[in-house]
């Protein structure tokens, strides 16, 4: 293969063992191997229903059955190879594809797993696990307002969406392809409402109207009613909710993939991409990944990508031990999980949807609109797909409300003089933490881990602090009280959020960064770089919030400010190795700027001749010519409305 001179120099310039950076992504080399032989078994070499060339050409409704024609093909693979669970989402997932089997397999069935009775789970389970149903979880959009009125005389629920609003819209899985649904209704017994309930529904549409199921329909694990219409509280209100916690911890896995594929297609490009302004030396242009600003917003990116991968780390293992917790119905950890999966879900969506869309940008190339915007770059694909996360289970503002005001509640906790546990135990003490200023001096000193954490401490704090004496001051007065004067803060709320959130973030990545350094020393060093420039960036980006009780003085900032640049240096020669880890095939990216071997544009040519209007008129067929060309060409059009003109020949 004949590969790009400039992108095989620079992977010649890594430093690092690459190698060892995929085992760190993958869990160790064994994974690593199981990993790239899993990939194997899409490989459009195997089998070319796995190929994604065309991708950009097909129709709506031609790539569903596409999609379709590729989920019974690896339905095959998990059965023949006996696919167990980790395998089998790594498969789905790495395609990127599998619309259909994503939410069934980490939405529909963990639902079931962990909301069914043994009995329940006996009878439906076997028929998501061999996909003889094929389903999701549904939720109004806006606000729960769909019913489950137990009928004693049948022993059904009545499911039933009242109004408009209570209609539950999906572009995909639901208007297709699903057979069955988890809804989440308001359980009513005898005119009285007990809160929010899962119910599995035979899917027709989703709209009900007073849809019969029988009573063993309610997932009973928790909440129960009797054929006499008892019922049965849970151990917690909001143990129903359990699931969407999980998905947010999925979301979190998923955007650390869906950023690491577009970088790594930004960042071959900018080693490909040449531009300047020498016009007689054309050959000896700057490769565009040399010009600072390009490196600051790809690299910026790169950071984002393992501190999302740190933190989905984190989530994963704090829903796990809650897990484990309310399988022995302990349900003491509940409040905590929901409210950091929640903020770190908001942030994480929303940062990561900025860098792709900032990554299409740093791809452009020409006048008009440049190469990013293409389908053929393959990332507007991405982030189509991908910009619906920062809505799924929950939009991020209403995520930051719930976070926001599970700290002002911790915090009022805390100023009464009873400990905190967990992730805000910090609040214990935090007057000593306000009384702080930031006694650095040097850049190496404000990199001090601690020393980092510490600022980020702080500055959420003082917001909460401050918002918490704002709240009480207007309580007072107003007259919806307590719950008034906070809506009548939102903007703070939210504000205080992310900024908890980015304090989390940082937390999360400067403890994995443990587990490396004792691990993988090799590669610990450009990966601390990464999460110090996320540090200088993020508090650059929210220098006002530093600086305004002085915890930072300007001198600090302007230190960052020249550590920023710093660290993009050192990260310039290693950016190439930091997404090339992520092993990413060709079919995979489906980029002609992203090719592994570096020829993008004999790949944009190939590839445009594949577009169907080229092929038509390569055919003899214009496109559009007889429809209306014709006529504004010849000034038909005109003479059509009455208007008679006479045109100068060429």
């Amino acid at each position: 293969m004949d590969f790009n001179i400039d992108l095989t120099n620079a992977r010649k310039a890594v430093s690092f063992p690459v190698e060892e950076l995929t085992h760190f992504i993958n869990g160790g080399p064994e994974k690593t191997v199981r990993r790239r032989w899993l990939r194997s078994l899409v490989d459009p070499k195997s089998d070319p229903i796995f190929s994604n060339i065309d991708r950009p050409f097909l129709s709506r409704d031609k790539y569903y059955i596409r999609v379709v024609k590729k989920l019974k093909k690896m339905l095959q693979l998990k059965k023949l190879y006996s696919l167990q669970k980790d395998d089998w989402i790594y498969l789905t997932t790495a395609t990127m594809e599998m619309c259909i089997s994503i939410p069934h397999d980490l939405f529909f069935i963990p639902t079931m797993e962990r909301q069914m009775s043994e009995e329940q789970s006996s009878k439906w389970l076997p028929l998501a696990k061999d996909y003889s149903i094929i389903g999701w979880q549904y939720l109004t959009s806006i606000i729960l307002e769909t019913t489950a009125t137990y009928i004693h005389e049948t022993d059904e629920f009545e499911i039933h969406s009242p109004t408009l609003t209570s209609i539950k819209w999906w572009p995909g899985a639901l208007a297709r392809t699903s057979t069955h649904g988890v809804v989440f209704a308001r359980l009513i017994i005898d005119k009285k409402e007990y809160g929010i309930h899962s119910f599995i529904v035979q899917l027709r549409f989703l709209k009900f109207t007073r849809v019969r199921i029988p009573r063993e329909n309610m997932m009973m694990r928790f909440s129960k009613v009797s054929r006499s219409g008892h019922y049965s509280t849970p151990p917690h209100k909001k143990i129903i909710y359990d699931t969407l916690v999980a998905n947010r911890t999925g979301l979190i896995d998923m955007s650390a993939l869906f950023l690491s594929k577009v970088l790594t297609i930004a960042i071959r490009y900018s080693l490909v991409r040449k531009q300047g302004d020498n016009y007689k030396d054309l050959n000896n242009e700057n490769l565009i990944l040399d010009y600072q600003y390009q490196q600051y917003r790809l690299f910026s990116s790169i950071a984002l990508v393992y501190v999302v991968f740190f933190n989905g780390m984190f989530t994963r293992k704090l829903y796990e031990n809650n897990l484990k917790n309310i399988e022995k119905m302990d349900v003491s950890l509940m409040a905590e999980v929901h409210a950091i999966s929640a903020g770190l879900k908001a942030l994480c969506t929303d940062l990561v949807t900025e860098a792709i869309e900032d990554a299409r940008q740093s791809c452009g190339a020409c006048l008009n609109i440049g190469h990013g915007y293409s389908h053929l770059s393959g990332i507007p694909i991405i982030l189509e797909f991908y910009a619906q996360y920062t809505s799924a289970e929950g939009e991020n503002t209403i995520m930051h409300l719930q976070t926001g005001r599970y700290l002002l509640k911790s915090f009022l906790t805390a100023k009464k003089g009873f400990p905190i546990g967990g992730q805000l135990r910090h609040l214990s003490s935090y007057s000593k933490i306000l009384m702080e200023k930031c006694t650095a001096e040097t850049l190496e000193d404000l990199l001090d881990a601690e020393t980092q954490l510490r600022a980020f401490c702080h500055m959420y704090l003082r917001l909460l602090s401050n918002l918490d004496n704002s709240i009480e001051i207007s309580v007072a007065t107003h007259p919806h009280g307590y719950d008034g004067s906070k809506a009548d803060h939102m903007i703070d709320i939210i504000h205080l959020s992310r900024a908890y959130c980015y304090y989390t973030t940082l937390t999360n990545s400067h403890e994995g960064l443990q587990s490396v350094k004792k691990e993988r020393p090799t590669i610990y060093p450009i990966i601390r770089t990464l999460i110090d420039l996320y540090f200088i960036n993020t508090v650059i980006n929210q220098s006002g919030d530093f600086l305004i009780d002085g915890y930072y003085t300007p001198h600090h900032i302007s230190l960052l400010k020249e550590g920023q640049k710093k660290l993009l240096n050192i990260i310039r020669p290693e950016a190439i190795g930091l997404v090339d880890a992520w092993e990413f095939s060709d079919n995979d990216l489906n980029s002609a700027l992203g090719r592994g071997d570096g020829n993008v544009y004999r790949a944009l040519y190939e590839w445009v001749k594949m577009e169907p209007t080229n092929i038509s008129e390569r055919q003899g067929n214009i496109v559009g010519y007889e429809e209306g060309l014709k006529d504004i060409y010849t000034g038909k059009y005109l003479k059509e409305i009455g208007i008679d003109t006479v045109r100068p020949k060429l």
